[in-house]
């Protein structure tokens, strides 16, 4: 029997339209400069509160840049970077967008790790698949006439995605960050909590029963009705709050099904921080500041500064356009050293090249300055003609040189001319051939050269 190929069945959940999935906003968060312990246990568990649209693993070196990191962002579709620092003061927390900015400051006052806080807890929750969705978030007392307020609840709207109240699945909420701002103290409450339900109006026993799944201990009960319609309940904490019941639209989990009401509860998993807004810029961690809390400017003090930035950014494009005006004229030279040898590879001489006569000559020359007018927009300067006549000359000394080995001049170690059939006195005393001759010179410098040579002595024993 033939074997068929195995299909592998889709395993990760529906994911979304590729229209939607381009909006949703991805998070880098990033350490600079040396952390301590305590801060570098900060920074893994504010890459896990942002799961899953965030790099949990992300390779940090001493000599990457923030360029290095924005060169990456984009191919990766990242929108936010969130940046941790310590100095001697404080420690501090730059949340930003990608690529443009803005860029928020805050100075961290206090905070909490994930293990601190589930050590203070009885039954701390973590059940599976906590972290597959990202999580709610709610903002309080951001309602100022701050303009540094509105820019902080826009990116805290945006960091995470956006959720539609129709369409969006019960089971895949299940966490919430909580902000919370404090007028009189300028001050953030930075809470990260897990959402449970629990149904109204059931026994606890019966509640374990459903959950557990494990078989009830029935001793000492004559019926099961007595199990069941069992009053009370195992702690205070557990009494129903009307206040902070729902009903439920579609079904999420044991006893949560659409009918009856269920109470909603909230668990601390952490991190958690007390933080303040101390700075926001215009741009990714540099450009104009919007607001600061400590430092406050006249408006002839803005108008100066922008002054000055606009004088850079002025001088920043001069130099930028000489700069290109001279890789222009650097490849002028270059083509024009490249053409000279093109020439002198096809034996066109500079006799031939210069037969046009010299009204042409004056022409290619009037040709280059007005080129160099035309690309570069200024006047040729005496460095670039006298580099032009130098390629010239050179030409000229190449083709010259080739003119006197075309003409066959004889150079100084050539052999004297002689008639056909005639010998010279002397050299061809004997009547031999010109080759003979040679070898037979040759032949006697060699000897020459033997008897002259110091001869060896013998071994003794």
């Amino acid at each position: 029997m033939a074997r068929t190929r195995r299909k592998k069945k889709r395993t990760q959940n529906a994911l979304q339209s590729e229209g939607e999935a381009e909006k949703v906003p991805r998070s880098f968060v990033i350490g600079r400069g040396k952390l301590p312990p305590l801060l570098r246990q900060l920074l893994k568990d504010l890459r896990k509160l942002m799961l899953p649209h965030t790099a949990v693993h992300l390779k940090e070196k001493k000599s990457n840049s923030m360029k290095d990191f924005l060169h990456v962002a984009g191919p990766l579709g990242v929108t936010h970077f969130l940046l941790l620092s310590h100095t001697d003061k404080a420690a501090y927390l730059r949340v930003a967008r990608c690529p443009r900015g803005p860029t928020l400051t805050f100075k961290i006052h206090s905070y909490a790790l994930d293990a601190e806080i589930a050590r203070t807890q009885i039954r701390p929750r973590a059940p599976e698949g906590l972290f597959k969705n990202s999580p709610l978030i709610v903002l309080a007392g951001f309602g100022g006439e701050g303009e540094h307020l509105k820019v902080t609840t826009t990116m805290f709207q945006n960091i995470f995605p956006a959720i539609n109240v129709n369409t969006v699945n019960l089971a895949t909420c299940q966490r919430v960050v909580l902000l919370n701002y404090d007028k009189e103290s300028k001050l953030i409450d930075f809470r990260h909590y897990s959402i449970s339900l629990q149904p109204v109006g059931v026994s606890r026993p019966l509640k374990k029963l459903v959950y557990n799944r494990k078989i009830p201990d029935l001793r000492g009960l004559g019926d099961v009705s007595e199990f069941v319609t069992k009053s009370g309940y195992g702690s205070e904490s557990e009494v129903e709050d009307e206040g902070s019941t729902v009903q439920l639209s579609s079904d999420v989990g044991h006893l949560k099904y659409k009918a009856p009401k269920s109470a909603v509860r909230l668990q601390e998993i952490g991190p958690r921080m007390t933080m303040q807004l101390v700075k926001v810029e215009e741009g990714l961690c540099s450009g104009a500041v919007l607001f600061h809390e400590y430092i406050k400017k006249t408006p002839e003090e803005i108008a100066a500064l922008k002054e000055n930035k606009e004088k850079r950014e002025a001088l920043r494009k001069q130099r930028r356009a000489e700069q290109e005006a001279n890789v222009r004229r650097k490849e002028f030279e270059c083509r024009l050293a490249k053409e000279a040898q093109r020439m002198h590879s096809k034996g066109i001489t500079f006799k031939e090249t210069n037969e046009r006569g010299g009204e042409e000559a004056m022409d290619d020359e009037v040709d280059d300055a007005e080129w160099y007018r035309q690309e570069v927009g200024q006047e040729p300067d005496s460095e670039f003609m006298s580099s032009v006549g130098r390629g010239q000359k050179v030409q000229r000394d190449s083709e010259q040189k080739r003119l006197q080995k075309r003409k066959g001049l004889k150079s100084e170690r050539q052999l004297p001319e002689r008639k056909k059939g005639t010998f010279t006195k002397g050299f061809f005393s004997k009547g031999k051939g010109v080759a003979h001759a040679i070898l037979s010179q040759r032949k006697q410098k060699k000897e020459n050269e033997r008897n002259t040579r110091p001869k060896k002595k013998r071994r003794t024993e």
